[in-house]
């Protein structure tokens, strides 16, 4: 069997990735079930028959792979992290352990992880995510006492690392540093990282050192969040996450100095092996740079050996690396993306480079005389530029499904911005490391210099690049519609079907068209049927309100309270379908409608923010706060907000209380803050079809509705259950999930 490890890599990757995005959906365990004694059944029958024994024995290593993923998803899930979840999840906990990595600050935050050793006064060995508002008196790798009130955490890219639990500076967050130190290579490394941003920091202007510490060490949290969105709509993030190809580009940097020195193979080998270790090591083992880190060590020991390695079943062995005793790993959605585009590389680059090279005839003998030696440098630059057009391409081709089902948009202008970018990107790799590490070494740290101003200008086009073509039209599309993927589905059983054709000129011919026809059919109709799409969404955020009107093209919040622990889930429903919000609406500053509207306004850029405080004081604070785009204002206002073509929030403000008034063409929809007395609100007001509460309103006998709406905890809800009765017979809560009122369709 030639590629064993590549077979059984990447069924663990489709099984895995398969039960943990379906959240353990019975049918696809069904199916996934069924394809493994399939394969059982007819890799048996085809062995013993002795029809294709090869191909018998491949599918009972694919059912093998296919029933150990299966059985290592349930029984990590159970065993570790379900364990940890119902022992400490949102409860208080007393717990000793150590900060396992950087402590990484913001200007409002910082953020670390701590390692327990000790809840409770048990042994307890468990990951716990501290989000702190106000600095903390401890250093990285040092040993903690703490008191904390849990939460569940929700970030993948967290969970793919073990860390099932978060907590937060405030419901009696107390911590106390011991002093005792643990000393490990990975505390050395971030010791290492820490002083290489400091070299940045101190060689370069802000908004280059954030840039490249970002490249270099996938350090992404002080980059301006304007930068952040520029790089996003251009489809270019991958350039801001330490990757496979930014350890390529290190890698073979370092061996083009060695190779200068010595041609011993072994001492080659041991160097490679050396870079990439550190190289993970310093940017904290993130799961695509261990990827192509174990592919390279593979390759340069085969290399030692005169071997060649097969780059499928490298990739294949790198996944079962990976996901063989983690299988949460596949959480990391740079993870898959990662592993795709390698594929995409590794069996579509090398093709298409070569049928743009004959289409255009392409033969380059270096020929006598200057006029010759010109000619043959420019030909060889277009095979290069060739190469990278072609390994883009592929790999932006394969990673095109995922993005536009995980992050719901694709960016067209993705593989010119890359081109353009991928010559300075791999300068700033390179000049940046050299700058960091020698600004370090006494005596010689003044050669750091030059580098240091390589890097920045650098820095500088890249910048100037991605922005450019973030202001661009059609920089980014959405793919949150139907339509997409149902194109993506023809577009990959038109690519499959291309396996088994005999004339492909002839069906590439057809099959494009195809393709493009279901897109541009897909659009027009999209348009034609959501045109006056509108929606309310009200989110379960516990004691609180979270409520967003959503239309096809703008998305506005008109209360953003709750508890803080489902601030990542919110606002990443949200961002899967807007980059930015029309209105954010706060009734007043209670944390009740206002606790979320920090993680909001990092999140998302928002166009206008309206608080309600009639305190003179407050107002000023708030509005030297955010500028420009916060409004504050205070007495008995009454004004009509437009938040779409066809959905409009009147606001009504009487006797410190603010009144929301959400109409649709079908729908229309009453948001009533507590303590509000309803004989304030006009009469034109009292009949909505729903009314939204998170407490029983005074007079509320003056109302009319045929549905109400409760937003807080479960234990509130069955407290003024008899009451709520009494407003409406149909009473409808967030304490169980999220509920969506159609505002246009009835």
């Amino acid at each position: 069997m030639k590629r064993l490890f590549g077979l059984i890599g990447f069924t663990f990757l489709f099984v895995l990735s398969a039960v943990f995005y379906s959240d353990f959906n019975e049918i696809v365990f069904a199916i996934i079930g069924s394809l493994g004694l399939l394969s059982v059944a007819v890799g048996i029958f085809l062995i013993v028959s002795k029809k294709n024994k090869s191909f018998g024995k491949s599918l009972c290593v694919f059912a093998f792979a296919v029933i150990y993923s299966v059985g290592n998803m349930i029984g990590y899930s159970e065993y570790i992290n379900n364990t940890v979840i119902n022992n400490y999840s949102d409860k208080e906990i007393t717990a000793s352990g150590y900060i396992c990595d950087e402590i990484i600050t913001t200007d409002s935050s910082c953020n670390f992880v701590i390692k327990t050793d000790k809840i409770n006064g048990q042994p307890s060995d468990a990951k716990i995510q501290i989000i702190s508002y106000s600095n903390v008196d401890a250093e990285p790798f040092e040993k903690v006492n703490f008191t904390a009130h849990t939460y569940k955490n929700n970030v993948n890219s967290q969970i793919s690392h073990g860390i099932f639990l978060k907590a937060y500076s405030y419901d009696g967050f107390k911590i106390d540093a011991t002093g005792e130190k643990a000393t490990t290579f990975y505390s050395f490394a971030v010791s290492i990282r820490r002083a290489m941003k400091n070299s940045l920091d101190m060689l370069l202007p802000e908004d280059y050192s954030t840039l490249c510490r970002a490249v270099l060490l996938g350090e992404k949290t002080a980059l301006d969040s304007s930068v952040k969105d520029d790089f996003s709509l251009t489809g270019t993030s991958f350039l801001i996450v330490v990757s496979g190809m930014h350890l390529v580009i290190i890698t073979s940097f370092v061996l083009l100095l060695v190779r200068k020195l010595t041609k011993n193979r072994f001492i080659i080998t041991g160097f490679t092996t050396f870079t990439v270790i550190a190289f993970m090591a310093v940017t904290g083992f993130a799961h695509s740079v261990v990827r192509a880190g174990i592919m390279m060590i593979i390759v340069s020991f085969a290399s030692s050996n005169l071997r060649i390695a097969d780059s499928l079943n490298n990739l294949g062995f790198a996944a079962i690396v990976l996901t063989a005793f983690n299988p949460y790993a596949v959480a990391d959605i740079g993870m898959l993306l990662s592993f795709l585009a390698t594929t995409g590389i590794i069996l579509w680059s090398r093709p298409i480079e070569s049928s743009v090279l004959r289409f255009f005839h392409y033969k380059n003998k270096r020929k006598d005389g200057f006029v010759g030696t010109v000619v043959y440098y420019i030909k060889r630059l277009f095979k290069i530029c060739i190469n990278m057009l072609s390994v883009s391409v592929s790999a932006f081709l394969w990673i095109l499904p995922i993005t536009a089902v995980a992050f719901n948009r694709i960016s067209p202008t993705v593989i010119l911005v890359s081109l353009l970018c991928e010559p300075f990107v791999s300068a700033l790799l390179v000049c940046s490391l050299l700058c960091s590490v020698l600004f370090i070494c006494p005596f010689i740290s003044f050669f750091a210099y030059p580098f240091g101003l390589v890097s920045g200008l650098c820095s500088k086009a890249i910048l100037w690049l991605v922005s450019t073509f973030s202001q661009l039209p059609f920089s980014t599309i959405k793919t949150h519609s139907l339509y997409w993927f149902v194109w993506i589905g023809v577009s990959v059983l038109l690519a499959i079907g291309g396996l088994f054709v005999i004339n492909r000129k002839f069906y590439v011919r057809i099959s494009v068209p195809i393709s493009i026809s279901v897109l541009v059919i897909g659009a027009s109709l999209n348009v034609l049927l959501t045109a006056d799409n509108g929606e309310m969404k009200i989110y379960n955020v516990g004691n609180g309100v979270f409520a967003t009107v959503n239309c096809p093209d703008s998305c506005s919040v008109i209360s953003c309270g709750g508890n803080r622990a489902s601030a990542d889930d919110v606002t990443a429903d949200i961002s899967e379908r807007y980059s930015d919000i029309e209105y954010m609406i706060i009734p007043n500053q209670n944390n009740k409608y206002s606790s979320l509207e920090r993680f909001a306004v990092t999140k998302f850029d928002l166009n206008n923010i309206l608080v309600y405080d009639n305190d003179i004081e407050k107002q000023n604070l708030l509005n030297a706060f955010d500028g420009n785009s916060r409004q504050t204002f205070g007495g008995n206002s009454h004004f009509t907000l437009n938040l779409s073509d066809t959905v409009t929030d009147e606001v009504i403000c009487v006797d410190n209380t603010m009144f929301q008034f959400i109409k649709g063409k079908n729908m229309t929809v009453l948001f009533v803050p507590t303590d509000a007395d309803l004989s304030n609100l006009p009469e034109k007001c009292r009949n909505p079809d729903c009314l939204l509460i998170d407490s029983v309103p005074e007079n509320f006998d003056l109302i009319s509705c045929n549905t109400v709406i409760f937003s807080g905890l479960e234990k509130q809800f069955k407290k003024n259950y008899d009451s709520i009765k009494e407003i409406s017979p149909t009473v409808i809560s967030t304490s169980e999930r999220n509920i969506t009122v159609n505002l246009n369709g009835g």
